[in-house]
């Protein structure tokens, strides 16, 4: 901002100085053509004999010496008895000495008040080389030069100069207020996006004015991008709260339904339909607990500052107990027996259980794990069959919390599983792709710090 404010300064020292000469200019030369107030010197000179005098004898030693006159006037050379000898094409030839005098007068070259056009007449002796010398004559139509320390009327040039600086300097004024306009709409498009319909036109003027504008417009736009992200933002949102609305409120009322349905009934009702009513209320308290305990392992990942506790574990014997504990899932594993590698195993634990949960949920069995050591960097893929293979929105859509598919939210999924994996993916600054190719479901996670002592 500093440099623009020194640059807007040189601009508007610049045009004042412009303004400043353009007036006093302008007022000399309407000025100089007004009647004088008080009459002091002649307005306008003629040359003088004594400049004419100057230029005929440089003139006359040129032709003395055989050389051709170069004056900016006609000339003539003539012997004692009238006779020519030589003259420039244009110099009259009716013009002799005699007549020359004849049309000479005293006052011809005194100055005037009057820009007349005069013809001024000049004649003196040369060698001829004769025993007479002869003369030179000289005949110019000049126009008269203005008196350079005479402006004309002082008056006049003062109110002149000051009207037209007023007028340079209202005009500049303008033009800067203008550009100051273009500033001020860009600015206000930046509070008031939605009355900015039309294209704005570029800045003219200084660069600094052009590059001031640029900025404002690429904030102007960079305001435009977060304000769709605040919206998008705001729009999913609203989709997770109602969302989680509905996988909270399902089992809730379910639970409110038979406890209500057991409540009128009691009395009536078998120990095996309690029994079994009961099974059904435990089972969606449980539901609705997992839930829960999804969501807000879900938030505190979710917060980047969560605490990750590394630490050195068997990354495939982890995998086997967990997967283990799912008696109702057959796997196959593709890797090395053991695999030391440093991650949070609580976090690594939920990530595996996610997993085989999802694969559950969302596949028709076949589930197979491969471990892999490339480049310092643990890779891990999980897959398991599934119908159809899937398209690459359907895979998006996976990704994005609250989306199940069919098949899982029949058999409870919450649709927040692949987001919980992710997140802890990225506590541990690896990547998770999902894939599908030949009617399976592919997770690939890559931890590269998975070596890394620390």
């Amino acid at each position: 901002m500093r440099r623009f404010r020194f640059k807007l300064t040189s601009w508007m020292t610049v045009l004042l100085l412009a303004a400043a000469f353009l007036s006093t200019a302008l007022a000399w030369l309407i000025a100089s053509q007004l009647p004088l107030g008080t009459k002091n010197v002649p307005r306008y000179y003629y040359p003088t004999e004594q400049d004419i005098t100057q230029r005929v004898e440089r003139d006359i030693k040129r032709y003395e010496s055989g050389q051709t006159p170069n004056g900016d006037y006609e000339w003539a050379v003539y012997r004692s008895n009238g006779t020519r000898v030589d003259a420039s094409p244009d110099f009259p030839r009716t013009m002799t000495p005699s007549r020359l005098l004849a049309a000479q007068t005293p006052g011809e070259r005194d100055p005037s008040d009057e820009s007349d056009v005069r013809t001024l007449h000049h004649m003196q002796a040369i060698n001829l080389g004769e025993s007479s010398p002869g003369y030179f004559l000289s005949i110019e139509t000049v126009t008269p030069r203005l008196n350079q320390y005479q402006v004309g009327n002082s008056t006049a040039f003062f109110f002149l100069q000051l009207g037209l600086f007023i007028l340079f300097l209202f005009g500049m004024t303008r033009w800067i207020a203008g550009l100051f306009r273009q500033l001020e709409t860009r600015l206000e498009r930046l509070v008031e996006p939605d009355h900015a319909v039309s294209p704005l036109s570029p800045v003219k003027g200084p660069r600094e004015f052009k590059t001031f504008a640029h900025s404002i417009e690429r904030v102007g736009d960079e305001l435009d991008v977060l304000r769709r992200n605040e919206q998008e933002r705001f729009t999913e949102q609203l989709r997770l709260i109602t969302s989680l609305s509905h996988d909270l409120r399902t089992p809730l009322t379910s639970i409110q339904g038979f406890v209500q349905w057991l409540s009128e009934h009691h009395t009536t009702l078998s120990d095996q339909e309690r029994t079994d009513v009961l099974a059904i209320v435990s089972r969606q308290s449980e539901t609705l607990a997992s839930r829960i305990d999804e969501l807000f392992m879900l938030a505190k990942l979710s917060n980047k500052d969560y605490p990750v506790h590394m630490t050195s574990l068997d990354f495939v014997t982890l995998l086997h107990q967990v997967a283990e504990q799912h008696p109702e899932t057959t796997y196959q594993y593709t890797g090395p027996a053991h695999l030391t590698v440093q991650a949070d195993p609580n976090l690594l634990r939920r990530l595996i259980e996610n997993l085989v949960r999802n694969a559950t949920l969302h596949g028709t069995g076949d589930l197979s794990f491969e471990v892999l050591q490339e480049s310092g960097h643990l890779t891990f893929r999980c897959s398991n069959a599934i119908p159809e293979t899937l398209t690459p929105h359907q895979l998006t859509e996976l990704a994005t919390p609250f989306v199940t598919s069919d098949m899982s939210r029949s058999n409870g999924g919450s649709g927040i599983g692949l987001s919980i994996i992710e997140q802890i993916v990225a506590r541990h600054n690896g990547t998770m792709q999902l894939t599908s190719d030949q009617n399976r479901f592919i997770v690939s996670i890559v931890l590269p710090d998975a070596f890394k002592e620390g």
